[in-house]
C-alpha cells in the first residue's frame, strides 16, 4: 500500500512538472495548452521551433567544423616547426646521443664514450680504440686525437688477493675486442657525420626558415572559418525560419494574448 502511494505521488509529481513544462511552452488559457481544438496552432508553433533549431543546429556544427579545422592546421604548423627547431638544436649541440652499446665501466654513445671509473666523456671523433692483452687484466686504451685518452680495465682472471666475497665480473678477449671494433666503427661514422654537418645544419636552418614562412594551409583555413562565419550570418534560411517563428508566434498572441517563447 505505501509503495503503491509512492508510485503515485511520483506520478502526480512527472505530471505537474510536464504540465509546467508545457503551459510555458504554449501560454495561455488551459485549453489553449491543452485542448484538441488549438492542436494544429500547437503544432505550427512546434514546427517552427524545430526549424530554428535545425537551422541553428547546422550552423554550430559547420563553425565547430571549420574552427576544428584552424586548430589542427595550427598545431601541425607548430609541430612542424617545433620538430625542425629540435633537429637544429641536435645538431648545433649533437651532445653524447643515444646509447649504443656498454661493456663493464664503458658506455657507447652516438657521438661519445663514457668511460670509467672516472666517468669521463670522451668525443667519438677523432678517437681510437685499441685492444691490449694482460696476463689477469684485458685493457681498451682510448686515444684522442691530441694523444691524451682514457684506459678501461676488463680483468679476465681472479685476482688471488681477493676474497671470493669481493669477486667481480670477468670479461672474455673476444667481447672485449668486439666491444673494441664497436667503439671504432661508431668513431668512423661520427667523422662521416661531423664531416657533412655544416652542410645539413645549413640544410635544416634553411627548412626551418622556409617551414616558419609556409602558412599557406593554416592561412587557408582560417580563411574558410571567416567565410562559415559570413554564411551564417547572412543565411537566407535562417532569416526565413526565424521569421516564420516570429510570424507564428504572433498568430499564437493573437488567438491566446500571450507571447510564445522561441
Amino acid at each position: 500500500m505505501v509503495e503503491a502511494v509512492r508510485v503515485l505521488l511520483l506520478l502526480m509529481v512527472g505530471a505537474g512538472i510536464w504540465a509546467a513544462w508545457r503551459r510555458s511552452l504554449f501560454p495561455g488559457a488551459w485549453a489553449h495548452t491543452f485542448h484538441t481544438a488549438y492542436a494544429e496552432e500547437r503544432a505550427l508553433l512546434t514546427q517552427a521551433r524545430r526549424h530554428l533549431r535545425a537551422v541553428d543546429k547546422d550552423h554550430r556544427r559547420a563553425e565547430k567544423e571549420a574552427a576544428g579545422q584552424v586548430k589542427t592546421e595550427h598545431e601541425k604548423h607548430e609541430q612542424r616547426i617545433g620538430r625542425l627547431e629540435r633537429e637544429v638544436a641536435l645538431l648545433q649541440n649533437p651532445g653524447q646521443g643515444t646509447e649504443l652499446a656498454r661493456l663493464g665501466g664503458l658506455v657507447l654513445y652516438e657521438h661519445a664514450v663514457a668511460a670509467s671509473p672516472e666517468g669521463r666523456v670522451l668525443p667519438l671523433h677523432g678517437l681510437r680504440a685499441r685492444f691490449d692483452r694482460g696476463d689477469r687484466v684485458h685493457s681498451l686504451y682510448l686515444t684522442k686525437p691530441n694523444g691524451g685518452g682514457d684506459r678501461a680495465k676488463f680483468p679476465h682472471r681472479p685476482d688471488p688477493a681477493t676474497s671470493p666475497q669481493d669477486s667481480v665480473r670477468l670479461f672474455d678477449e673476444e667481447e672485449v675486442r668486439d666491444f673494441e671494433m664497436k667503439i671504432n666503427e661508431a668513431a668512423a661514422q661520427e667523422k662521416a657525420f661531423r664531416a657533412g654537418l655544416a652542410e645539413q645544419l645549413a640544410g635544416k636552418q634553411e627548412e626551418l626558415a622556409g617551414a616558419r614562412k609556409d602558412t599557406t594551409r593554416l592561412t587557408a583555413a582560417e580563411q574558410s572559418h571567416t567565410d562559415v562565419r559570413d554564411h551564417i550570418r547572412t543565411d537566407p534560411r535562417r532569416q526565413k525560419a526565424l521569421a516564420n517563428l516570429t510570424a507564428t508566434r504572433s498568430q499564437w498572441q493573437d488567438i491566446t494574448g500571450r507571447w510564445p517563447p522561441r
